[in-house]
């Protein structure tokens, strides 16, 4: 009979919480509490905005316990408050039922020209009747559209590389606003020199306190200044202007204009072992060639070109070259009192000039941090003589070769009969019997030089008679495992960082083996494990390394108890 009225009462109870819940959630919906964000569609970047949050309280219950959150993008601020704070909260208490609650949030965006920012509110209640929280949201999306102060900065599309040039550049406050404590200021790209400016600098070279700004009004100063950089290569010039709101300053985006390198008329070109993208390693050969040529119709005359090699992996003890060489700072140096053909570069003519130094060793090696090892060599090149069409002081070029250094990996490996270190106690008769087992532990130490790897995995096939007793550790990855399929034991490590067993604690994996020597092996040492092989990839180059360990036997000459004759097989 209870069995009966339960089957009755479950489903009445479903039915009767299913209604409830759904008499809540219908009741305070968003459809009965109205919120509305009002701001306009479009906003100039710099130009403060005012959003209007409303909320009108038609759920029929006075709502408890009100928050709004207003969520701001990357780009926009609340004005008066820092410039990276993205999101205000505001406790609203109980709102009635019918309430009508208002407020205003004073907004700026301050990059993104052209881009949609979407402004996210979210209204967090509660009511009398349950003690559940309840959400409701709103988006309003606000498209970025110029700004109120267009920074214009114009110059060549194209300069050679060391030639002079002027900027021009041009501000104007386009809004219906006036601007205070205006700033500008311009990132210039690394290679930039400055020389002058007809508007002074407030701070460094790059800095300008341009005061009051009233709508519509104006003002211009220039720039001249010099890049270097190698043919066709391209730069950025990025005003930033600062401006005060409610006394608060703001970095607004001004965009950027680009500068690009013209092919030059005394080009140049690098390469290493024949390849402009060799990697190199320790103890490596290294065969530079620079080559250039006179692109103009113009002889050029005393052509010098300079070469600083720059990197801990030089080895200058090994350096051969025609060209004078200042140990001081690495620079090799050409002109035509050691290349005569510098002397008159004929012109559309080509020539070279070449060296010949070695890689070091061994990685210097100190600290964990010392990893990514690269050879520079930065090359310019100049002569006095200026064609007509070049207003630079003198004609000139530079260029740059960075090589990469690989990484390497060593591999020993060791076995032990008697083996308390570890903690792993080996069995079995010593000197072997042949048909009576013995156990062995193999050690497998790695060591990782000068470059993070990835994907490191070590293998070694067992010998005949021997088994896999499935008790191994390890220090790092996980411990090895039996590929029965292919009868090996497997080690891998997902990722290891640079020097790791090299200036730090030993990567290290043991494993325990079971050797049972057939009569074939009587008066000999049994073979336990094979070569063992490491592979990997090195995070730096991109390229895979390897490297192999000795075969491991009875003979166990790292297990100094074993004597000479103790792993010989007996019968």
């Amino acid at each position: 009979m209870l069995s009966k009225s339960l089957k009755f009462l479950i489903p009445l109870l479903v039915v009767i919480i299913g209604v409830s819940a759904y008499y809540i959630i219908s009741k305070y919906n968003s459809n009965n509490l109205d919120l509305t964000l009002n701001a306009p569609d479009e906003a100039m970047i710099g130009i403060p905005f005012d959003l209007k949050m409303e909320f009108n309280n038609q759920s029929g219950d006075t709502l408890k316990d009100v928050s709004v959150t207003i969520n701001l993008p990357d780009g926009m601020a609340f004005i008066g408050s820092k410039p990276d704070k993205i999101i205000e909260s505001k406790n609203l208490g109980d709102i009635g039922q019918g309430s009508l609650i208002s407020d205003n949030f004073k907004l700026v965006i301050l990059k993104g020209d052209g881009e949609s920012q979407k402004i996210k509110a979210v209204l967090n209640y509660s009511q009398s009747s349950t003690a559940a929280r309840f959400e409701t949201t709103k988006e309003k999306e606000i498209l970025a559209k110029g700004s109120g102060i267009s920074v214009q900065i114009a110059g060549p599309e194209k300069v050679f590389s060391g030639e002079e040039f002027i900027l021009s550049v041009v501000y104007k406050n386009v809004s219906d606003m006036d601007f205070f404590d205006l700033g500008l200021t311009i990132d210039y790209p690394p290679s930039f020199s400055f020389i002058s400016s007809t508007l002074k600098p407030d701070s460094g070279n790059n800095a300008w306190l341009l005061g009051s700004l009233k709508k519509g009004s104006d003002g211009n100063f220039t720039i001249k200044g010099t890049i270097t950089g190698p043919d066709n290569s391209s730069f950025s010039f990025k005003p930033t202007l600062k401006t005060s709101l409610d006394g608060r300053v703001y970095d607004l985006s001004a965009g950027e204009s680009s500068l690009g390198i013209s092919s030059s008329p005394l080009s140049l070109a690098i390469l290493l072992n024949d390849k402009s993208d060799y990697v190199s390693k320790p103890a490596d050969t290294l065969n530079y060639v620079i080559n250039y040529t006179n692109n103009t119709d113009v002889a050029l005359r005393d052509v010098v070109i300079k070469a600083r090699l720059m990197g801990a992996f030089f080895d200058f003890n090994n350096l051969e070259t025609n060209a004078t060489f200042s140990s001081g700072d690495g620079t090799l140096s050409w002109n035509s009192d050691n290349a005569s053909e510098l002397n008159f570069l004929p012109p559309h003519s080509s020539g070279f000039v070449k060296f010949k130094i070695s890689t070091k060793g061994s990685y210097p090696i100190t600290r964990l941090g010392d990893k990514n090892f690269t050879l520079k060599v930065n090359v310019g090149i100049e002569s006095p003589t200026i064609p007509n069409f070049i207003s630079a002081g003198k004609t000139s070029n530079m260029i740059n070769l960075e090589t990469k250094i690989a990484g390497n990996l060593t591999l020993d490996a060791k076995g032990y009969f008697r083996d308390a270190a570890s903690g792993v106690l080996n069995s079995g008769p010593i000197p072997l019997r042949v048909g009576q087992p013995t156990n062995f532990t193999i050690h497998w130490i790695l060591k990782n030089y000068a470059v993070d790897v990835a994907n490191a995995q070590v293998k070694a096939t067992l010998a005949g008679g021997v088994k896999f007793t499935g008790n191994s550790q390890s220090s790092f990855g996980s411990a090895p495992v039996y590929d029965e399929s292919a009868n090996q034991v497997v080690w891998s490590i997902n990722s290891l960082s640079a020097n790791k067993g090299v200036v730090d604690q030993l990567v290290e994996a043991i494993f325990q083996i079971e050797a049972t020597p057939a009569a074939a092996l009587a008066g000999k040492y049994m073979p336990l494990v094979s070569d063992a092989v490491v592979t990997a990839t090195d995070s730096f180059t991109s390229l895979g390394l390897s490297a192999s360990s000795g075969a491991i036997d009875t003979s166990l000459p790292n297990d100094s108890t074993m004597g000479a004759q103790g792993g010989v097989v007996q019968p």
